[in-house]
């Protein structure tokens, strides 16, 4: 259906080079979408150039190098229809331990550089009209032991989600987040693939396993294009039922 269709739109997406972020630039691409993707260093995004995509080196805690990239790229192809939010680090210590340069980092990253590529994106598209999709963690509506300033900066994201829907209605900009649970493709990966983690996790997860790259590019998809028309300031949770129930 042309409703949910993405075909021929560009799609901007920054942390695009691993994870959630790849699996998400390899969704759009095979969608028919133009995707241009960011990574850290040009080692990060040398596969892009291969399969189609487009890599851009990219530090978003940088404000100058993201309203140069986004420009550059809005001008090379005319459009920017959709800005996913991707780019993001995780952090695992205690409360009690975490130290002012590892919040600091994950503030810099999580929360002023979604705020950077917002600004510029709505500042190119307003009135025009666009698509922001942020991706944040069902870790914004619950905490496991030693994630507190990860889930804090990930329901801070839920907020600047809704407060920039509000704001940027009227100039035709729509703002939505995604909240994955755990996902073969996500930033953990690594400790996931760990045969006693996974066992643990698939136990607490209702539907039993870890979830696909599809699963999560269905929904980005259905925000990115014109089937969301009047959605906006919402946040979708996929996690195989994880925040639905409660363990006793």
């Amino acid at each position: 259906m042309e409703l949910f269709s993405v075909k021929e739109r560009t799609v901007f997406i920054t942390g695009a080079s691993r994870g959630i972020g790849k699996a998400l630039a390899l969704g759009f691409k095979n969608a028919g979408a133009f995707v241009i993707g960011t990574g850290r260093s040009d080692k990060s995004i040398s596969w892009m150039n291969n399969v189609g995509i487009r890599g851009v080196v990219l530090d978003v805690c940088d404000k100058d190098q993201v309203q140069i990239v986004l420009k550059d790229s809005a001008q090379e192809t005319g459009r920017l229809d959709c800005l996913i939010n991707n780019a993001g680090l995780t952090a695992q210590t205690p409360m009690s331990l975490i130290k002012d340069d590892e919040v600091d980092e994950l503030i810099s990253t999580n929360l002023k550089g979604l705020i950077h590529t917002s600004q510029v994106f709505y500042e190119l598209q307003k009135n025009k009209g666009g698509s922001i999709i942020n991706i944040a963690s069902i870790f914004a509506h619950s905490v496991v032991p030693a994630t507190g300033t990860y889930c804090a900066s990930k329901g801070a994201v839920l907020q600047i989600t809704r407060s920039m829907a509000v704001e940027w209605a009227r100039k035709k900009i729509r703002v939505n987040a995604i909240c994955p649970g755990f996902f073969e493709a996500g930033m953990a990966s690594d400790r996931m693939k760990r045969p006693s983690t996974e066992t643990r996790l698939k136990s607490a997860i209702p539907m039993g396993r870890l979830g696909n790259s599809d699963e999560l590019t269905g929904a980005a998809i259905f925000l990115a294009s014109s089937a969301s028309s009047y959605l906006t300031g919402q946040s979708i949770i996929i996690d195989g039922g994880v925040l639905s129930q409660i363990k006793v």
